[in-house]
């Protein structure tokens, strides 16, 4: 190579990588901007105290992943300014005082009871939690270059490689329930999915084959932030009826409401 290329050719490599990382933290933006960000409650929404045990426990979530989930649906659901929270650990602790503690089993409301300092309960569970390698792509794909003289091309799925492309699908159900009387007030399923490199969801990959199309197991920050958008879209699916449930109820406890005394008239 010319020795006077050098310069030109480290200069471009220079930005090339820094137009490549700024891209990426725009796509981390754009992906995380709207995350907990909520339409204000209409007119009629009553604000509600609501309790969010730990979600179901199953082979879809590793570790402490189900206590996770239920922290993170806490924080969201703060930020809808809708509910007055509990967390997992104060529920747990209020449930054991009034001699309920299994009144939720494996994310399920078992029997129905009167909570004193809880009007609902959120419940949660994950249906579905993969991430897999994705072995083609609609845009420009490092992972996919040819190259000259051998039978391959640059690596199948490279975890080291922040172009690679994944895939992440995840299954969230929630149920809104009183359980007083154990009925549930809205409800919602969200199938998350979505496409990006490695370097623009700001994932670890563990382990992976070498297989395109392969299953790949991500570390706990991962899954905490995957489980985040997941749960960040049901919500927002969730909430119109939500809000029609709030309303309903802010009405009915109106209605239950002894009527005022007439004021006295003065003699």
């Amino acid at each position: 190579m010319n020795p006077k290329l050098i310069p030109g050719l480290v200069t471009s490599l220079l930005v090339f990588a820094a137009c490549t990382s700024s891209s990426e933290s725009a796509n981390r933006d754009q992906m995380t901007a709207m995350v907990g960000n909520y339409e204000p409650p209409g007119p009629g929404v009553v604000r509600v105290r609501a309790g969010v045990p730990a979600f179901q426990k199953s082979d879809k979530l590793t570790g402490d992943m189900a206590e996770v989930a239920a922290d993170q649906l806490v924080s969201l659901l703060v930020n809808t300014e809708r509910f007055d929270v509990v967390e997992r650990n104060q529920l747990e602790a209020l449930l054991k005082e009034q001699g309920l503690e299994g009144i939720v089993r494996s994310g399920e409301l078992a029997q129905p009871a009167q909570v004193r300092g809880i009007d609902l309960m959120l419940l949660g569970k994950v249906t579905n939690f993969r991430v897999k390698a994705e072995k083609t792509s609609k845009g420009f794909n490092l992972g996919s270059i040819p190259i000259p003289g051998t039978r391959g091309a640059l690596g199948l799925f490279d975890i080291n490689d922040k172009n690679s492309k994944i895939q992440v699908d995840v299954g969230v159900d929630l149920r809104l329930v009183d359980p007083t009387t154990g009925s549930v007030v809205a409800a919602n399923f969200s199938e998350y999915q979505r496409v990006d490199s490695l370097g623009s969801m700001g994932v670890s990959i563990l382990g992976a084959n070498s297989q395109a199309d392969a299953e790949l197991s991500v570390d706990a920050d991962s899954q905490g932030k995957i489980l985040r958008l997941a749960l960040d879209d049901c919500i927002r699916k969730m909430m119109p009826k939500v809000d029609r449930a709030l309303i309903a109820r802010a009405k009915a406890e109106a209605a239950k409401a002894p009527a005022a005394a007439p004021a006295e008239q003065p003699k």
